[in-house]
C-alpha cells in the first residue's frame, strides 16, 4: 500500500518543507541518539525545558512526514534518517509559527488529508483505508488522532514557510537570461602578467623572509586535522556486536580483539582532503570533526564493508615554525613583489587594449602590444572545475562579461594579474529551452525559497541555542 507515496507529485505542497528541513538538518551524530525514558526534559531550547512528551510528538510526526515523502523505501533505510534532528527542527520551526499566530483549522486538516493519495480508492477519500493505513504497524503506527494533530502542526510549518519564502515568479525572458548564463559554453582569451616572471631578478633577504612572515604568519596556518582509531569488517552483525559493547572509556583494541577484530589508526588528514578510506562520505567526514576525543561513531556503511570509528586525535589549526615554512615564506614574497611590479604593466596594456579594440580583435590588438594570447577551452560560466589553475580562478570574474563588455578589468590570479576578453559565446538553442523551461522554472523557483529558508532556520537556531541532552548510545 505504502508504494503509491513514492509516485512523482504526490503532495509536493507539503513535502517540498520537510525536504528543506532534512537537508538542513542539525549535526546530531548519526542516528545513533536515544534519551533515557525515565526522565522528563530531553534537553533546553531558547533557555526553557523541552519535555520528553513534546519531543517524542516532534519525532513521530518527523517519522510520519518520511513515510509519506519516501514510502516503502523509509521502511528499507530507516538507519539513514536523522529523526531526532528533524524533531529539533521541528521544535523551533513550530514555536516560531505560534509566535506568529499561525493557525489551522480542522477543515484544512481535514482537506490536506483527503486529498493525500494514498488514503483514496478510486479517487475518493477511503476512511477504512485512512484508518487501516494510520494504525497499521506496517504503516505509520499511530492513532489516527495523533496523526491528524500531526499534519495539523505539518501545515503550521507549511504556512510559515510560505510567510517567509513565497513562491517566486519569472517571466520566459528573466528564465531564460538565467537560463543562457547556467548552460552557455564561453571561451575567453586572456593575457597573463606572470608574477613570478617579474620577479627572478628582485632579491630576497632572511631580514625580508623574516619580516613577511611575521606580517602574513595566519596565511601560513595549517588546517584542523584528525587522527581515528577504526575497525573495518564485512560482517555487518559482527559490527553491530562490537558497537553494543562500545561505552565511553572502553578499551576499543581490547573490546574488538574479544571479537577478532583489529583496530587499526589512521594518518593525519584535514577535512579539505581526507584519507580514501573515509573519504566516500563527506558527511561522515564533517561528524568526524566534530567528534571528540574517544567518541565512537555507530556502525557506518562503507564501499567493502561497515565500520566503527573512534575519534583518536583532534588538531587544531596551527602555525607552522618559519624554519619548517622558510621556502613557502620565500616564495609568497616573490610572488607579491612580483605583483607590485607587474600590476602597472597591466594597467597599462589595460587602457591600450580598451582603446584598440575599437578598430582590432582582442589577439590582434593584444599580439600589436607585445603580449602572448592564450585561450581556454569552452566552459560553462558555472560548470564545476576540478582543475585549481587559472580557469577556475576565470569563473569568479566572467559572470560580469556578456555581449556589451567583452573586456575585463585586470583581475588578480594566484599567478599575476591578467586581463580577460569574452572571445565567444555558445548559448543553448530556442529548442533546449523550451524542453527544460518549465522545469528549471520549478527549479529556479526552489533555489530562491530554499536560500531564504537555510538564511531563516540558520537564525532561528542560533537563538534557539539547543542543549540536547539525548545520549549516544
Amino acid at each position: 500500500m505504502l508504494e503509491v507515496f513514492r509516485k512523482k507529485g504526490v503532495n509536493q505542497t507539503i513535502l517540498w518543507v520537510i525536504t528543506v528541513i532534512v537537508i538542513l538538518s542539525f549535526g546530531v551524530f548519526w542516528t545513533a541518539n536515544r534519551y533515557d525514558t525515565g526522565v522528563n526534559s530531553v534537553g533546553t531550547m531558547y533557555g526553557h525545558s523541552v519535555s520528553r512528551q513534546d519531543f517524542e510528538q516532534a519525532y513521530d510526526d518527523a517519522r510520519d512526514q518520511d513515510i509519506r515523502t519516501y514510502g516503502t523505501d523509509f521502511f528499507k533505510n530507516s538507519a539513514k534518517f536523522d529523526l531526532e534532528a528533524q524533531a529539533w527542527d521541528r521544535l523551533i520551526l513550530l514555536r516560531e509559527a505560534r509566535k506568529r499566530g499561525i493557525r489551522i483549522s480542522d477543515a484544512q486538516v481535514v482537506d490536506a488529508i483527503a486529498s493525500m493519495p494514498f488514503f483514496q480508492t478510486g479517487g475518493k477519500f477511503d476512511e477504512v483505508r485512512y484508518e487501516e493505513t494510520v494504525q497499521s504497524p506496517d504503516g505509520f503506527d499511530r492513532p489516527t488522532h495523533d496523526f491528524e494533530e500531526g499534519v495539523r502542526r505539518q501545515l503550521m510549518i507549511k504556512k510559515l514557510v510560505d510567510q517567509v519564502a513565497p513562491e517566486k515568479t519569472f517571466t520566459d525572458a528573466e528564465l531564460r537570461n538565467i537560463y543562457d548564463k547556467r548552460n552557455e559554453k564561453i571561451t575567453l582569451q586572456y593575457v597573463l602578467f606572470n608574477a613570478a616572471d617579474y620577479a627572478k631578478n628582485v632579491p630576497v633577504t632572511d631580514e625580508g623572509i623574516n619580516k613577511y612572515y611575521q606580517q602574513h604568519h595566519e596565511e601560513f596556518a595549517a588546517p584542523p586535522s584528525i587522527v581515528l582509531n577504526y575497525v573495518q569488517t564485512k560482517n555487518k552483525a559482527l559490527a553491530q556486536a562490537l558497537s553494543r559493547q562500545l561505552v565511553p572509556g572502553s578499551d576499543f583494541a581490547a573490546t574488538a580483539k574479544k571479537l577478532n577484530l583489529e583496530v587499526k589508526t589512521s594518518a593525519a588528514f584535514t577535512q579539505d582532503q581526507p584519507i580514501l578510506t573515509f573519504a566516500y562520505n563527506p558527511d561522515n567526514i564533517q561528524k568526524f570533526f566534530a567528534m571528540e576525543p574517544g567518541e565512537y561513531s555507530p556502525v557506518l556503511e562503507a564501499p567493502d564493508g561497515w565500520q566503527i570509528v573512534q575519534l583518536k586525535e583532534k588538531h587544531p589549526s596551527s602555525i607552522p615554525a618559519l624554519k619548517d615554512i622558510k621556502d613557502k615564506v620565500k616564495e609568497a614574497l616573490l610572488l607579491e613583489k612580483g605583483f607590485s611590479l607587474a600590476k602597472p604593466q597591466a594597467d597599462k596594456a589595460l587602457a591600450a587594449l580598451t582603446k584598440a579594440l575599437k578598430t582590432k580583435d582582442f589577439k590582434t590588438a593584444a599580439t600589436d602590444l607585445g603580449l602572448k594570447v592564450q585561450e581556454t577551452p569552452a566552459f560553462g560560466r558555472r560548470e564545476f572545475i576540478a582543475s585549481t589553475g587559472l580557469i577556475a580562478e576565470f569563473q569568479q570574474e566572467v559572470d560580469e562579461l556578456n555581449a556589451d563588455k567583452r573586456l575585463s578589468g585586470v583581475i588578480a590570479t594566484s599567478q599575476g594579474p591578467a586581463i580577460i576578453y569574452l572571445e565567444k559565446e555558445q548559448k543553448p538553442s530556442k529548442a533546449e529551452f523550451d524542453s527544460d523551461k518549465e522545469n528549471f522554472r520549478e527549479m529556479l523557483g526552489a533555489e530562491e525559497r530554499n536560500q531564504l529558508l537555510v538564511a531563516f532556520i540558520t537564525r532561528l537556531r542560533a537563538e534557539a541555542d539547543v542543549h540536547s541532552r539525548i545520549k549516544t548510545r
